[in-house]
Parts: C-alpha cells; structure tokens; sequence
C-alpha cells in the first residue's frame, strides 16, 4: 500500500507531470470516436437483460419494514442502501426554507477508480462498458474500477470486481485519491474514493478472456462526453483534475 504524506502537494505534482504527458501528444493523437462508440454499441447489441419497475413489495428480499419506516434489504443494513426519510428545516440557501424527503442511505462508500498508462508513447486510460440497472442504455463507459466496499469484500456472493487488486497495487502510481461527496440530494452523506492511478509501462493487465475494457486517450474520452448517455458521471468526476 502506498503512503502519501502532504496529498495535496504530492499529488497536484503527480497531476502537473501527467497533465504535461498527456498534452504532449495531444497534437498527434488520433481522435476516434467511431472506434469508441462503434465498440460500445456492440455490447449494447449483446445484453440480453430485461428490466421493468415494480412495487416494492413485488421485490424479492427487499421490504418495507413499518417498525423502521424504511425500504431495506431482508438481510439488514450494514452491506445494503435503504430509503429512509429526513426532515429539513431552517435551510435559508435553498428555494424553500424547509421539506421533507426520502433519500438513499448506505452506511459504505466505494471505491471508483481509472487506471492509466503510457502506451506506445501516448497516455491512455481505461475505460469499462458498465452495465446498470438504471441506465439509459443499459450500458455506458465507466471507470476502471467501480465498486462499494461490500463489492468488494464480496458480502453479496458475487464475484470480486475485476481489477480491483489495482485500487492499490505495487505497480501502481496514484496521480491523486480524494474522497467525494455523493449527489446530497438524494444520497445521505454518502462518501465514495475517486482515484487515478498510472500503471507502470509493460505492466500487463489479466485482461486477455474480458474484453469489456478499452483503452482511450483522454481527447477521445473528452468527445465522447459530448454524446448524449454514453459517459457515466463518474468517469467526468474522476478526470475533471486533468
């Protein structure tokens, strides 16, 4: 595990040095979009998954406990979000002094991470075709690494996110790591760690049977933000720094 003392002196460097890379070679970098979005519509064409809003008592493991007043996983709260409700009051900076709402609850952050490297004289960042329930599209291009805590201890019996030895790795420079405060109107102080890490050069990734990653420079991924639902909002979040 890397230790960083003074941060913020190390990492606006570490940012400063990157940000001379990247724009190095921004003139003879290739902006291909098509590429990109040609290679996302594939996934897309290749999700077979069905999704349709229903009650929340149509749920499978998910109630409404009365007794709490919240929407909550059967199995509790610790590795689960619930909808509970706040009271506001007093908020003279707002439209209106004082409401009431529900908003998401959930005791963990995570962690979302873009993993980049020199290649072939160019820096380029990795990209993954996300999938989501919620989307539009089903599928959008998110980081590198883009999982909660409970992802990761794998409290759900799922698999443990690909890549997510990298979050802090041997192998790895992290450009920067901050905390960074969910949306605060619909998530209640929900923190999430947004981090950048170089990979250094060679360093081969356990990638060859997913192809669900790809490799952008930063220009390509700058356009693709001028498409409509194709970048997640992390991704934006995480390279705004460079």
């Amino acid at each position: 595990m890397e230790t960083v003392k003074n941060n913020s002196r190390v990492y606006t460097k570490r940012l400063n040095e990157l940000r001379s890379k990247v724009f190095s070679n921004k003139k003879k970098a290739k902006v291909n979009i098509k590429r990109a979005t040609d290679w996302l519509h594939k996934k897309r064409a290749k999700n077979q998954s069905t999704i349709q809003i229903l009650p929340i008592s149509s749920l499978k493991d998910w109630i409404y406990s009365e007794k709490e007043g919240m929407v909550r996983h059967k199995a509790g709260t610790s590795h689960f979000f619930s909808v509970q409700g706040i009271r506001v009051q007093n908020a003279n900076s707002s439209e209106v002094s004082g409401w009431d709402q529900p908003i998401i609850v959930q005791e963990e952050g995570g962690y979302l991470v873009i993993l980049c490297q020199e290649i072939k004289g160019e820096i380029k960042f990795l990209l993954q075709a996300k999938f989501e329930g919620g989307n539009i599209n089903r599928i959008q291009f998110g980081p590198s690494i883009q999982a909660t805590m409970s992802n990761l201890r794998q409290h759900h019996s799922g698999h443990k996110p690909i890549l997510s030895e990298y979050i802090d790795h041997p192998d790895t420079t992290i450009i920067y790591s901050a905390s960074q405060n969910e949306e605060g109107g619909r998530f209640w102080q929900k923190s999430n760690v947004s981090r950048l890490n170089l990979l250094k050069p060679g360093v081969k990734l356990p990638l060859q049977e997913n192809d669900n990653f790809i490799w952008l420079s930063l220009s390509e991924i700058k356009a693709l933000m001028l498409v409509d639902n194709i970048v997640n909002p992390y991704v934006k979040a995480i390279l705004s720094p460079l």
